[in-house]
């Protein structure tokens, strides 16, 4: 859709440090862009005359020569040109103030309990540790002093993105410790020299693993359901059968009458506790596949709930919480295979047999052998899907069940 290639070229052309779209964006020689503002505070914090990228964490030289990205600062000019047309043709209105006990609050709006207007904030600046409705996020967006304050969505919980040690906000994470850390940790504290990276980026290497595993609830429960099929056809199968056979000792009651009645009973008993018996077997084999189809739906809804998280932390939050255990919990135990349900009616002719010769009379013999044959000619059962089932069970047990959580160091390493 529109929306979405717009979001999508809108996070192509941000900045990661400062999360606005790129001003004067420079190129480095690992290949990241950093708006030029941005790149002068990263390099007058860096030691011993080198500092680290922000993205891939590789060392540079502060004065080594940096080019500016041409054709990225056009696209981002354009851009901003666009952005800021569309919002001069709705200036002239006041801005949409969205009201809710939910949504956070402004910190420079009256509060709750003054006033019953209260706003909800737009935007979050992480320089100055505030929120800010449409009216009071103007300052930021139109005077050159708060050019470098970097702007994200609304949130209230700074206390819980915030390093206690240096108290700056965290911007990177991990992946030797698996923890949130801030620059400083990065540089001075005990994250250095591990591997880091920004915790947008994190998010979107957890979403691919988290891709993995719902592809593999997808094909489970593919399986799953084709299973259910079979058994649903078997069932229809064996409900069928026994119609057929009360249609043909009904037939056979009709032309017997009275002589044969109670030979009809019996061989009507013999077809019902043949069909109960294959009828208990498929109950069962049905009823154990849709437990493995319940579980399966469970992981992929948790899996798609987590995946509509947006905010890097609340999702890593989650996703270790809750998210990994949950999944990695439904997806290592076992599918249910059916056994096979013997639907052969020999058996069931041997026992007829015997009960016909018990009633045989003169002229009987020639319909009750019709009436038997009718019922036990081109049985029903099916050759057993070992093979079937066998290539399906060792393509579950051969796949890599590897931890999908556990970020690969040198995959991620950019």
């Amino acid at each position: 859709s529109q929306s979405e290639q717009a979001r999508i070229l809108q996070e192509d052309l941000t900045c990661p440090v400062c999360l606005e779209v790129y001003r004067n964006p420079h190129l480095l020689s690992c290949g990241h862009n950093f708006c030029k503002t941005c790149l002068d505070n990263v390099k007058r914090q860096g030691e011993r005359g080198r500092f680290r990228c922000p993205e891939c964490r590789e060392r540079h030289r502060c004065n080594a020569p940096v080019l500016k990205n041409l054709k990225l600062a056009s696209i981002s000019d354009n851009y901003r040109q666009r952005h800021r047309g569309g919002a001069v043709c709705s200036g002239n209105s006041k801005p949409m103030q969205i009201r809710g006990t939910s949504a956070v609050p402004c910190d420079y709006c009256p509060s709750v309990a003054e006033t019953a207007s209260n706003t909800s904030a737009m935007k979050t600046c992480l320089k100055c540790e505030v929120s800010m409705c449409p009216e009071h996020v103007k300052p930021h967006l139109e005077l050159p002093a708060f050019r470098g304050h970097p702007l994200t969505e609304p949130f209230n919980d700074f206390w819980k993105r915030k390093c206690p040690d240096h108290e700056e906000m965290y911007q990177y994470y991990c992946l030797d410790d698996k923890v949130c850390v801030c620059n400083a940790c990065t540089v001075e504290g005990g994250h250095t020299g591990h591997t880091i990276k920004t915790m947008r980026n994190t998010m979107k290497d957890l979403k691919g693993s988290l891709e993995k595993q719902l592809y593999r609830v997808e094909r489970k429960y593919s399986m799953a359901e084709k299973k259910h099929q079979e058994q649903k056809e078997k069932e229809t199968q064996n409900k069928k059968y026994m119609e057929d056979c009360e249609g043909i000792l009904n037939g056979l009651c009709e032309e017997m009458k009275t002589a044969v009645l109670s030979f009809t009973s019996t061989l009507r008993e013999c077809t019902r506790t043949h069909c109960d018996t294959n009828g208990l077997a498929i109950q069962k084999n049905i009823s154990k596949i849709s437990q493995d189809q319940t579980r399966l739906l469970e992981a992929r809804c948790g899996i798609e709930a987590l995946m509509q998280e947006t905010d890097p932390f609340r999702f890593i939050e989650a996703y270790r919480t809750t998210g990994k255990q949950r999944c990695r919990r439904l997806l290592r135990r076992n599918m249910f295979y059916p056994e096979y349900v013997d639907m052969e009616t020999e058996a069931l002719g041997v026992v007829m047999e015997m009960e016909m010769r018990k009633f045989l009379d003169e002229g009987l013999q020639s319909s009750i052998t019709n009436a038997i044959s009718a019922m036990c000619k081109d049985p029903l059962s099916q050759p057993p899907l070992q093979s079937c089932h066998a290539s399906d069970a060792a393509a579950d047990e051969g796949e890599d069940d590897d931890d999908d959580d556990e970020l690969n160091v040198s995959s991620l390493e950019e």
